[in-house]
C-alpha cells in the first residue's frame, strides 16, 4: 500500500538553560494509506513529541517528513497551516473545546475557514449525526460529559474530510465504557472511511483496536 507519512532520520532537540533533551533520536517509519498505527511507551519515551512533529504541530530538528509525498521540511508556516487544515484531524486529551461555543460552533470552527457558515454549519449537523450528538448539538461542553465532549472534538475533526487523523491519548480522561465507544468509532471510520489513523496510549488493551503498532524508549522505535 502506498505510504502516506514518511519520517526519515527525524531529530527533535528540547533545549533549556540547564540543559538538552532529546526527544526523538533518528526516528523512522513509514505509515501506510488506510492504517490504524498506535504508538506506545512509557511517560518521557517520546511518543507525543513523535505525532506532534508527524501532524506538522511542532517543528522538528533535522530529518524529514513527507505527508501524501510532500516533503514539509521547508514548507512555510502558512503552507504547514493549508496542508493542516485541508488534509489532517487532530483530537487530543484534553478536548480542546471552547467553552463558550456549542457542540456545534465547535464543530463548525474548521470548516469556517474554508467554506461559508452555511456550509460547515449543514456539514457539522451530518457529522454531530454520525457520533451520535445530534440531538445535543446546541449543548455548552460544560453541559456534556467526558465521553460527550471527546466525540464533539472527534466530530470537529472529520469536518473537512481529512484523510489522516492523529489522536493523542483521546481516552485517557473517560471510563471504560465512553472509551470503548470512542474506539469503537475510530475502527468505523478506519474501515468504513478508510481514513487512516496515528493514535498514542498508554493501555494495553486499546492495542487489539490498531492494525498495527510501535514502541518508544528513549526517543527511538524499539
Amino acid at each position: 500500500m502506498e505510504s502516506v507519512i514518511i519520517a526519515d532520520n527525524l531529530i527533535k532537540i528540547y533545549h533549556s538553560s540547564t540543559n538538552n533533551v532529546k526527544a526523538l533520536d533518528k526516528v523512522s517509519l513509514e505509515i501506510s494509506s488506510g492504517e490504524f498505527l498506535m504508538i506506545t511507551g512509557r511517560n518521557g519515551s517520546g511518543k507525543s513529541t513523535l505525532l506532534h512533529q508527524l501532524a506538522l504541530l511542532d517543528e522538528y530538528d533535522s530529518g524529514e517528513i513527507i505527508i501524501n509525498n510532500q516533503k514539509t521540511s521547508h514548507l512555510s508556516e502558512r503552507k504547514r497551516m493549508d496542508l493542516r487544515l485541508r488534509g489532517l484531524g487532530y483530537i487530543f486529551q484534553e478536548y480542546a473545546l471552547i467553552g463558550e461555543l456549542s457542540a456545534l460552533e465547535n464543530v463548525m470552527l474548521p470548516a469556517m475557514m474554508l467554506e461559508s457558515s452555511k456550509e460547515a454549519k449543514a456539514k457539522a449537523f451530518e457529522i454531530l449525526e454520525k457520533v451520535d450528538l445530534r440531538e445535543k448539538c446546541f449543548r455548552l461542553p460544560s453541559e456534556l460529559s467526558g465521553g460527550e465532549q471527546q466525540r464533539v472534538a472527534i466530530a470537529r475533526s472529520l469536518i473537512n474530510s481529512p484523510k489522516i487523523i492523529f489522536a493523542d491519548e483521546p481516552t485517557a480522561n473517560l471510563d471504560s465504557t465512553s472509551s470503548k465507544k470512542v474506539l469503537e468509532i475510530f475502527k468505523s471510520l478506519n474501515k468504513k472511511d478508510d481514513i487512516t489513523i496515528v493514535m498514542v496510549t498508554h493501555e494495553p488493551e486499546e492495542l487489539a483496536y490498531a492494525s498495527r503498532h510501535i514502541q518508544l524508549a528513549d526517543g527511538r522505535i524499539v
